[in-house]
């Protein structure tokens, strides 16, 4: 697991996102732990990629991609 940050996990908010076109934030993660099925469906995080850099919540201009505290 490449988890950085093991207080916190990635989460995507699918209300928050329009589902309508490719993603953008999909290119930007260094782990490629964001895929998306096709542009009608929200982006999913793997969570054994994903090292909870961050860097998808903060080029994600819908605010879709959260970081959240994870539970033990």
């Amino acid at each position: 697991m490449r988890n950085i940050f093991s207080m916190t996990k990635v989460k995507v908010i699918e209300s928050r996102c329009p589902q309508n076109h490719p993603c953008p934030v999909v290119r930007v993660c260094p782990y490629n732990a964001i895929s998306q099925k096709n542009i009608f469906s929200a982006p999913e995080i793997d969570q054994e990629n994903c090292a909870n850099c961050g860097k998808c919540v903060r080029m994600c201009g819908y605010g879709a991609f959260q970081l959240e505290n994870s539970k033990s």
